[in-house]
């Protein structure tokens, strides 16, 4: 059986949206700021002893020591199996404007791919993204490299390929502003 979603679009349901966005925006949970802190209610016991870690983007009710991430909460509140919540949120974070997603950190890139050795030499974009046509967009298909080649992108590869050159142009920006580099 193959798998439905790739391990890069779960890591970009889980992380990609702000946990904050998905309670207070997409699901709607009722919730409120107090003294600089933000709270919500609980899905599940309706407590509001809540915290929310944008680093980690999970939430956490006290109450009743259960921890969520943007997937829990929408099969939670939404009633959702764990493929319909996970296709909601990947269609929501196609259609967020790029500032509301959480950009992208070199952490992020690395977690994409967590074998890969670090890289001895500058490589360029165009053969960063040709590794990744080649094998992060397609590696649910049983496809030979050849024929991934020479394949057609679809239009969702297309918009994933657009969005990863979001987040490496800003990944890039900071490294230059970290480095002082124009």
């Amino acid at each position: 059986m193959s798998r439905r979603f790739s391990n890069r679009q779960l890591y970009q349901a889980r992380n990609h949206i702000p946990i904050r966005h998905v309670i207070e925006t997409l699901l709607a949970i009722p919730s409120e700021t107090l003294e600089g802190v933000f709270r919500f209610g609980c899905p599940l016991c309706a407590g509001w002893h809540t915290a929310v870690n944008a680093d980690t983007n999970l939430s956490r009710c006290f109450h009743c020591g259960r921890n969520f991430n943007a997937i829990d909460l929408c099969m939670i509140v939404k009633q959702m199996n764990f493929v319909d919540s996970v296709e909601f949120l990947i269609d929501h974070r196609r259609r967020l404007p790029p500032a509301e997603s959480k950009p992208a950190t070199a952490k992020d890139v690395i977690a994409l791919n967590p074998k890969r050795a670090p890289l001895k030499k500058p490589v360029a974009v165009h053969e960063i993204l040709a590794g990744l046509i080649g094998n992060g967009l397609h590696e649910e298909s049983n496809t030979t490299r050849k024929e991934t080649a020479s394949a057609s992108p679809t239009p969702n590869e297309i918009a994933e390929l657009e969005r990863l050159v979001h987040d490496l142009s800003q990944i890039l920006q900071r490294l230059k502003n970290s480095h002082h580099l124009k």
